[in-house]
């Protein structure tokens, strides 16, 4: 029974995480600064998006484990990862400004997106996100994947020297474009990139870690990875306290472009959380229908990811940036997850539908 909750643990934690996208996406959008700062949705969105990091750690772990853990496998599917960052990118921010008359006037004000500043449409075009850290990491980790796998200690090492670094390294540019657009992906310190590898690749790292240590234990789930998780978040949330509160703006700061006592206490919290969860899970009657959200939200996280962007995206042109009640905020994200949810069972249905044409077709030409 031990054996079996390995994938269930990660997929419930890495489901959590999926639904937390869209209350945070919504509030950091169309909420009010009052909502965002002194209403319970706003103070319940700013922890949930301290947790969101917890889908790179269950990224990390199911890495691990997968069939197509090798190198050219990896490889491909970091440029496919890399690619969708940027379809998603023309989705969300070029589309609009196309075809649905541009953004409001608010949004243009804060973000100088509009269809006549072409400079700033490429930027944004461009602009890391998620896809960008995902890829780019993924990629990193398949060049070096065989030596990884074979020293696992040795990711523990470069988690703690990214963490360590990442401020060291932040913002520095060599003056060349494309080199500077690639360092900007690596250690930016603004908002051209938002999840640059520095650091939190040292998440993905994390999780990496903890998958194989599981393997190694004999795919026994609290030895291999609730306990390590349980006494590795403690010792990082304990030092990432005491750097913060020896300089919380170095170490702090700004949550995207986090210093290394900010993402190691940030880290530490999460692993202690992953324990937690892993209790929870447990705990839970197998086919409750918690369980069986968080299990779909986990399969479909990229097409979750995807639709959801898509749809606040295109829902503000056509409303207004930063100037929703909390009732107004409450009322988009109930709206937006019975979006995303439909879009999502149609398109799962089409993709099914097309599988079985094709394997009807190629039964009839056998």
């Amino acid at each position: 029974m031990e054996k079996q909750n390995r994938v269930r643990v990660v997929d419930f934690g890495r489901g959590l995480s999926v639904l937390m996208m869209i209350p945070i996406h919504v509030l950091m959008l169309f909420a009010t600064v009052d909502t965002w700062e002194n209403s319970f949705t706003g103070s319940f969105g700013q922890l949930l998006e301290r947790g969101s990091p917890s889908f790179l750690i269950a990224m990390g772990i199911s890495f691990a484990f997968s069939k197509k853990s090798n190198r050219n496998g990896i490889l491909k599917k970091a440029l496919l990862i890399i690619a969708l960052g940027y379809v998603l990118n023309f989705l969300r921010f070029i589309v609009p400004i196309l075809f649905f008359g541009g953004f409001p006037q608010s949004f243009v004000e804060a973000s100088g997106l509009e269809m006549s500043n072409i400079k700033v449409m490429m930027d944004y075009l461009l602009k890391g996100d998620m896809f960008q850290l995902v890829g780019l990491s993924l990629f990193l980790i398949g060049l070096s994947y065989n030596f990884l796998t074979k020293n696992k200690y040795v990711i523990i090492i470069l988690c703690l020297a990214i963490l360590w670094l990442s401020k060291t390294v932040s913002g520095i540019q060599l003056g060349i474009p494309v080199i500077d657009y690639l360092l900007t992906l690596v250690w930016g310190n603004n908002f051209d990139v938002y999840f640059p590898l520095f650091p939190w690749m040292a998440f993905i790292l994390i999780g990496l870690f903890l998958g194989l240590n599981y393997q190694e234990k004999n795919n026994y789930v609290n030895k291999g990875l609730a306990l390590p998780s349980l006494y590795i978040g403690l010792i990082f949330a304990i030092i990432g306290k005491l750097l913060c509160d020896y300089n919380y703006e170095y170490h702090f700061g700004d949550y995207y472009h986090l210093g290394p006592g900010g993402a190691l206490g940030l880290m530490g919290v999460l692993l202690v959380m992953l324990w937690i969860i892993y209790h929870i899970e447990r705990l839970l009657p197998k086919d409750n229908l918690v369980s069986k959200l968080f299990f779909y939200c986990s399969k479909n996280v990229t097409k979750f990811y995807i639709l959801q962007w898509v749809l606040i995206y295109w829902l503000l042109a056509f409303t207004s940036f930063s100037m929703c009640s909390e009732l107004t905020v409450i009322s988009i994200i109930i709206g937006i997850n019975i979006g995303t949810f439909g879009l999502l069972y149609l398109l799962n249905k089409a993709l099914i539908s097309r599988n079985e044409r094709k394997k009807r077709t190629l039964q009839a030409t056998i």
